[in-house]
């Protein structure tokens, strides 16, 4: 009965001491694993592997689903080689040609014509260039032009002439990110409004005052020439609302957004600019499209790596345009939701890897991590974005850490396999098939460098009386006592084991028959010694010892092979034996 009490107090015991390793191994990762988004927001190189991971679904979803029916509203005319060939001009071209770009375009019923180019200063020396362009723009009446910042980060507007025929202008600056791609842009850009009255500098800051894009320009232009569609901007909310009916959209505190490229280049229907000015095309290609002429060559430098592969600036605001008018803007799952999400999925899968099933945890983190990619793609074919290299990232170390864990504990398992296969488990000696194996190496060893070896065999005198007497508890202690004195006493080089009962072998390395005999009488000297401390029933208790050695250098033919040596070892233990029983030091 107290066994199984004893039993059952022991349970509690060694299921903590189980459960004490992989909770370390869980406290470690997860301490590892949320110091990963403090660091994610300032490596770069993450950085750009979360954004190339992103950008696969935009390729998935381009692969899987059409494009949206906006992008039949758009006709992009295209400014390239085989325009300057068929016009017979090098780039830029003259105003006089955008004006009948615009003419041929108005009269064939364009809605809205945006020119994805600047107009600063001007053509020439006189205004004939820029009032030409002026006029045309002023007949359509609803044309958007661009505009850059200059060194100074001030717009610069068009000139004078042409500023007030356009319905509307936006700046074409881009915001490129780390790895030179464009995935984001500025819808609008905030300023501060410095004004100079009466040689007084007065610095007013209106913190809704801003400059628009080119993108929601056009949208503005799509609603109508009127102002009253012109974009508003609240930067409390970081709202922008443009258009009618208006859109909204959530910007970042700098006016910025992520674009959601809704079609490819080629999803776009295009007409080189020469056939328009040339008027090499049907109306019903132009009527009541909204026109984008702009750069499509990358000879012109306006054709950027995107989520798509490289595309022109021009398709690069016609995405923007489309994914605005469409009310398809990209929304964001906060980052501190996906790393929970991963962090628990990698939770799940290091259980199963420290739960000892290797092949099962591996199988979790494949179907849990494809499982990941396919929801948070489903969620992103609806505009949700949960960033999937940070719900790949969890599952990733998860299998990598089981990996190691695994590995580790094979290791560690292997060797206390080894450790029981060549020990003897009572003293925790080497088995005596170990020495052999030892001796048989360094037999041949002998031979090559002529160097001795010698061989020890002990035996427990009057140990059958103990175990009779005393019992097998004693007689197990008495050998595990004996194995520590023949331990100590050898060197730490030699081998000692358990030969089997009360008998033990040393396999003395580099050792004479005369340093043998030596060992034999220090051997017997350190038992004594151990013996007179016990109690008194084992006082008395002795040992036997054996020497035999093998001198290649005196005497290379004897023994001939290393059983003889052992043999001869045995036979020397017998005679120690008798001569101390003659003596009266025996049984």
């Amino acid at each position: 009965m107290r066994r199984v009490e004893g039993a059952k107090s022991l349970l509690p015991h060694h299921f903590m001491k189980k459960l004490y390793y992989p909770l370390a191994v869980l406290i470690l990762f997860s301490a590892f694993y949320w110091m990963i988004p403090s660091y994610l927001s300032q490596s770069e190189s993450l950085q750009k592997v979360e954004f190339q991971t992103r950008d696969i679904f935009f390729k998935i979803r381009h692969l899987s689903s059409p494009a949206p029916e906006e992008v039949k509203k758009i006709l992009i005319v295209s400014i390239d080689e085989e325009s300057c060939q068929n016009l017979g001009m090098r780039w830029p071209w003259p105003r006089r040609i955008f004006s009948d770009l615009i003419d041929s375009l108005n009269q064939a019923g364009a809605k809205v014509i945006g020119l994805n180019v600047s107009f600063n200063g001007l053509e020439g020396e006189d205004n004939n260039s820029s009032l030409m362009l002026a006029q045309a723009i002023k007949r359509h009446g609803n044309v958007v032009i661009g505009a850059t910042f200059g060194s100074e980060n001030r717009l610069l507007k068009p000139s004078p002439l042409i500023a007030e025929a356009v319905a509307r202008f936006g700046y074409l600056e881009k915001l490129v990110d780390s790895d030179f791609s464009i995935r984001r842009s500025y819808l609008v850009m905030p300023y501060s409004l410095r004004r100079i009255s009466n040689n007084l500098e007065i610095s007013s800051e209106s913190k809704d005052l801003f400059e628009s894009s080119f993108p929601v320009q056009l949208i503005a232009a799509d609603s109508g020439a009127s102002h009253e569609y012109d974009p508003h901007y609240d930067q409390d909310l970081g709202l922008v609302t443009v258009g009618n009916p208006h859109r909204a959209i959530y910007v970042g505190p700098d006016g910025s957004y992520t674009i959601n490229y809704m079609a490819a280049e080629s999803d776009f229907k295009v007409i080189p600019a020469w056939k328009i000015v040339q008027r090499k095309f049907s109306d019903e290609e132009i009527r009541d499209k909204v026109i984008l002429v702009g750069q499509t060559s990358s000879l012109f430098g306006d054709v950027h790596p995107t989520p798509y592969g490289m595309m022109p600036g021009i398709v690069i605001h016609a995405n923007e345009f489309v994914s605005i008018l469409s009310d398809r803007l990209l929304r964001f799952v906060p980052d501190k939701l996906a790393f929970t999400l991963s962090w628990l999925a990698a939770l799940l899968i290091l259980i199963l890897f420290l739960v000892r099933r290797f092949w099962l945890g591996l199988l979790a983190f494949i179907v849990i991590t494809f499982g990941l990619f396919l929801a948070a793609q489903a969620a992103f074919m609806r505009d949700f974005v949960t960033e999937p290299f940070i719900l790949m990232l969890g599952p990733f170390l998860a299998a990598c850490a089981g990996v190691i864990v695994n590995s580790f504990k094979l290791l560690f398992d292997n060797q206390g396999l080894e450790t029981k296969v060549i020990h003897d488990k009572l003293t925790g000696l080497y088995k005596y098939e170990y020495l052999r194996e030892c001796l048989e190496e360094e037999w041949k060893r002998c031979l090559r460098s002529k160097l001795p070896v010698s061989i020890a065999m002990t035996d427990l005198d009057r140990f059958k009386k103990i175990n009779d007497t005393l019992g097998h508890e004693v007689g197990n202690e008495m050998i595990r006592r004996a194995a520590t004195v023949i331990k100590d006493s050898a060197r730490r080089y030699d081998i000692v084991s358990r030969y089997g009962g009360d008998e033990f072998v040393v396999l003395l390395w580099h050792t004479t028959l005369e340093e043998a005999k030596v060992y034999r009488d220090r051997l017997r000297n350190s038992y004594h010694a151990m013996a007179a401390q016990l109690e008194p029933a084992l006082r008395d208790s002795s040992i036997s010892i054996g020497v035999a050695s093998f001198d290649p250098a005196s005497n290379p033919n004897y023994p001939p092979d290393p059983q003889r040596l052992i043999e001869d070892a045995d036979k020397d233990l017998f005679s120690d034996k008798e001569s101390r029983r003659q003596g009266g030091s025996g049984r």
